[in-house]
């Protein structure tokens, strides 16, 4: 897996050898991240949420871009169910799909790095209910606060904060708090 990561990162480099600087981020500059993240809840049936995929973004103004971003999730949660005695909890893992489209704004850009603020919003499908009293499909919001470091001439180091909430706004939703690391790919 790794060896395919690698090939697959030299690859891109070289069908954009002349790209654009990795602290560009002027309009019409492209990039595409493979990246994943680690989250924490508030929702006490649901213990730590992993995600791992990716995103492509065009900058349509020097430092704002439009991205879409796709992400497997892995959610460790509590499965509980009515039993003649009671209630049963079983602790699972999830398994789901999310899709989002974001708004960013590096709003500090050096040759060395930046500083970035986004927002968005999109879906995400589950194979079982997302907490377990939740539901399978749901809408999500999303917003981060990060920054990148340049590692070369088109590649940079990306680091977010990024705070999430999954399906409706009670108890039956899920807030996350954590934070994702990418490999930003300017072109």
């Amino acid at each position: 897996m790794k060896r395919l990561a690698a090939t697959s990162l030299l690859a891109v480099l070289c069908v954009f050898p002349g790209g654009a600087s990795a602290q560009e981020y002027t309009q019409g500059t492209s990039y595409i991240e493979p990246r994943g993240g680690v989250y924490a809840t508030t929702n006490p049936n649901v213990g730590v949420v992993g995600t791992y995929g990716g995103a492509a973004g065009h900058y349509v103004a020097d430092g704002v871009a439009l991205e879409a971003e796709g992400l497997g999730y892995a959610v460790d949660q509590t499965a509980k169910t009515p039993t003649p005695l009671g209630q049963a909890s079983k602790t699972e893992t999830n398994s789901a799909v999310g899709v989002a489209a974001m708004a960013k704004w590096n709003f500090v850009r050096t040759p060395k790095g930046t500083l970035f603020v986004g927002a968005g919003g999109g879906g995400v499908f589950a194979e079982k209910d997302l907490p377990y009293n939740g539901q399978k499909n749901s809408g999500m919001g999303q917003a981060d606060l990060g920054g990148t470091v340049a590692l070369g001439k088109n590649v940079s180091l990306r680091a977010a904060g990024r705070y999430q909430h999954l399906g409706s706004f009670d108890d039956k939703g899920l807030d996350s708090l954590g934070g994702n690391i990418g490999l930003k790919i300017s072109f």
